[in-house]
């Protein structure tokens, strides 16, 4: 699969990278921009199945991937400007760079991905997406789940303070696989601190949540969720889809938080399939206005 890298923005000497992988089936209108997930703490931007994007291509699109510098050593106030960066990147580098016909885009979030795919969409200051695209994302960071010892996680032997502490380095990075950094993740579910890791101030919470008044305002928004996820809960996606005025809420049966973590699971991709159609469907009501 062909592609190419970009640095969009540093942090501290780090840099912040983009991949793009061209669609030969486009006549480059149609850009999908990835955010992966990992609960702020792990992950790449490389982290989504070659299954998927070609999926995305065949029907037309182009997909963009960006990093994002990773929890605790960098705090959600940094990651949030990144992702903000990376959004006006595109938009200005979108027809003289990457030689696209146009800069419009749709935005794609799993898990904390999507929930900085929310947060980008509360700021109406940027360039927004012509959808929005959540898999089993929230779109706050107040609620209940996250400030509260799991009964999921806490059926896993504990992790303890120190080892949570030996995990996390002292300078920021972008990129880190789940076997390195997931205790960091297990420690804040099993302790309830997870808050506590990625914003300098708890009062800050509200600012990086989305209200009902502005999920009013959010574009198009296709959501996915396991009817067992067992990270965020169900109930979410839920309300997501009564509050969202034109939004697609599709549940899977039966499978875990990441359901679409195996591409050559047949619910996995029907949901793909579906939100292909779903976004077709779309820019053909757009093309008609």
């Amino acid at each position: 699969m062909d592609y190419q890298e970009f640095t969009y923005s540093t942090l501290q000497g780090l840099p912040l990278m983009a991949t793009f992988y061209p669609s030969t089936h486009s006549e480059g209108s149609r850009t999908i921009l990835y955010i992966h997930g990992g609960g702020l703490v792990w992950g790449s931007r490389k982290d989504l199945p070659a299954d998927y994007i070609d999926l995305f291509h065949k029907a037309g699109y182009n997909f963009l991937t960006f990093d994002y510098p990773l929890a605790p050593e960098t705090t959600l106030p940094e990651i949030v400007a990144s992702i903000k960066q990376g959004i006006q990147w595109f938009h200005k580098v979108a027809t003289s760079e990457l030689n696209l016909s146009s800069s419009d885009f749709h935005l794609f979030g799993r898990s904390a991905g999507a929930y900085l795919a929310f947060l980008v969409c509360k700021d109406q200051t940027l360039p927004q997406p012509k959808s929005l695209i959540s898999f089993y994302g929230y779109e706050a960071i107040n609620a209940s789940f996250y400030s509260k010892p799991s009964h999921y996680y806490l059926r896993f032997p504990k992790v303890s303070v120190e080892l949570k502490n030996a995990i996390i380095g002292n300078k920021p990075l972008a990129s880190g696989a789940i076997e390195e950094r997931y205790g960091i993740y297990m420690y804040a579910r099993q302790s309830g601190h997870w808050l506590d890791m990625v914003l300098p101030a708890i009062l800050q919470a509200t600012k990086y949540s989305l209200t009902d008044t502005d999920l009013l305002s959010l574009p198009p928004t296709f959501l996915a969720q396991s009817t067992t996820d067992e990270d965020v809960p169900y109930e979410i996606g839920e309300s997501l889809a009564k509050k969202i005025p034109i939004n697609q809420f599709v549940s899977v049966e039966n499978e875990p938080h990441d359901f679409d973590k195996n591409p050559k699971n047949p619910k996995a991709l029907a949901v793909y399939h579906q939100l292909i159609q779903w976004l077709t469907s779309h820019e053909i009501k757009k093309d008609s206005n």
